[in-house]
């Protein structure tokens, strides 16, 4: 793909980030939309579709910070390409080889080395290529890729799940994955991001991010709650929406309509993040604060309440992460990559961990008490980050 300047392969690659982003998220999203037939068809449970889910982020978690740091080292075209490459061969293998539980859970958790990659890629450009005014929006585009996997996890329930099969939607998403390769343009080693003294560190590895190790981990934390809660919804709002009276075609539309909120979303908070004076982690303190208050309402198990909560549990719980990660790369100029692979630990350690205690809680209670947990997890994720973030604001206004 040529390139008329800078700007122009700039574009490119934030179209072609967005679809790698999308394509590596696919497979947890994928297993969550399609969970009842899934549940059916390998005579499973709740209990299996967390685990199976969780495995995607353990195996992210577990190398998040090894594919930050070479990430910094090979450059953001290169990662995404291979972000590609492997969600694209996994998901095709799970869809043609996953026909029994075991197997599906190693497909899945292999697929989670594609969301290793790509994040960090994704972040190192935006850092690199793309002015601090519009950063915002940059990765609230990006990150858009996440509500998108789930908005094509919605589609793929009346479309192919309960036409063709679930194992065919795997299959087709493998074909796109793959088809990204072509796309991803090649491009220069752009400048990094101005340090605060005016310096410009030169591309490579060997730079620590700007914020002390103690800061990020508590950033960690906090969106490890967080994360608990917003991956607790990607998993099981469709099962929840069946056992709370929905019908399962309608519960798809559900969450394509939530998925569309949480784009919307993700994008408006990134364009205001642009111009707003209130910094990232204060919106962050306020949006993990939202998402407690709307788990409350799916936790009743009304149908109203369903439909009342469902957007604002989708707005916050699909937002955040863009908001996440334009904290991370303002607060860190000198090494984005590498700080993303740090506190990206953190909200894979919440995406593991709570899909797995959701559905072990609803198999021995009821969706009520798995949504109370969500409720108690954003709440405490919303006083950690009101304090870690203050410190980080505090020091470097400093």
């Amino acid at each position: 793909m040529g390139s008329s300047g800078p700007t122009a392969g700039f574009a490119a690659l934030v179209a072609a980030s967005l679809l790698v982003t999308t394509a590596a998220n696919l497979s947890p999203t994928l297993v969550s939309a399609l969970a009842v037939q899934i549940e059916e068809d390998l005579g499973i449970g709740e209990a299996e579709i967390g685990m199976t889910v969780s495995a995607f982020f353990f195996v992210g978690m577990l190398s998040s910070v090894l594919t930050g740091r070479m990430v910094e080292r090979i450059g953001p075209a290169a990662g995404l390409r291979l972000a590609a490459a492997l969600a694209g061969a996994v998901l095709v293998a799970t869809g043609t080889l996953g026909r029994s539980w075991p197997a599906l859970l190693v497909f899945v958790g292999v697929s989670g080395l594609a969301n290793a990659w790509g994040q960090p890629a994704a972040n190192l450009y935006v850092a690199r290529g793309v002015s601090s005014r519009r950063q915002g929006l940059a990765l609230g585009i990006q990150k858009s890729g996440i509500p998108t996997a789930s908005l094509l996890g919605g589609l793929a329930i009346p479309t192919v799940g309960l036409t063709i099969g679930w194992s065919w939607a795997f299959v087709l998403g493998g074909l796109m994955a793959l088809g990204l390769l072509m796309g991803v343009p090649a491009v220069d080693q752009a400048p990094p991001t101005v340090l605060r003294d005016g310096s410009r560190p030169s591309p490579g590895a060997g730079r620590r991010p700007d914020v002390p190790m103690r800061l990020l981990v508590a950033v960690a934390c906090s969106t490890c709650l967080a994360a608990m809660g917003s991956m607790a919804l990607s998993t099981f709002f469709v099962l929840s929406s069946v056992e709370s009276g929905f019908d399962e075609a309608v519960a798809g539309i559900l969450l394509m309509v939530g998925s569309v909120v949480g784009i919307a979303s993700r994008l408006g908070m990134g364009a205001s993040a642009d111009r707003a004076s209130m910094s990232p982690f204060t919106m962050l303190t306020a949006v993990f604060a939202v998402a407690s208050l709307a788990f409350v309402g799916l936790s009743t198990g009304s149908k109203t309440m369903v439909l009342v909560a469902m957007p604002f549990a989708f707005a916050t719980s699909l937002a955040w992460p863009g908001l996440f990660h334009l904290a991370t790369v303002r607060a860190n100029p000198s090494a984005p990559g590498a700080a993303t692979g740090i506190t990206l630990t953190g909200t894979l350690a919440g995406a593991v961990s709570g899909p797995l205690l959701f559905g072990v809680l609803v198999e021995a209670t009821s969706y009520g008490w798995g949504w109370g947990l969500a409720a108690v997890t954003s709440g405490a994720a919303s006083a950690v980050m009101a304090v870690a973030g203050r410190l980080i604001d505090n020091r470097s206004a400093s």
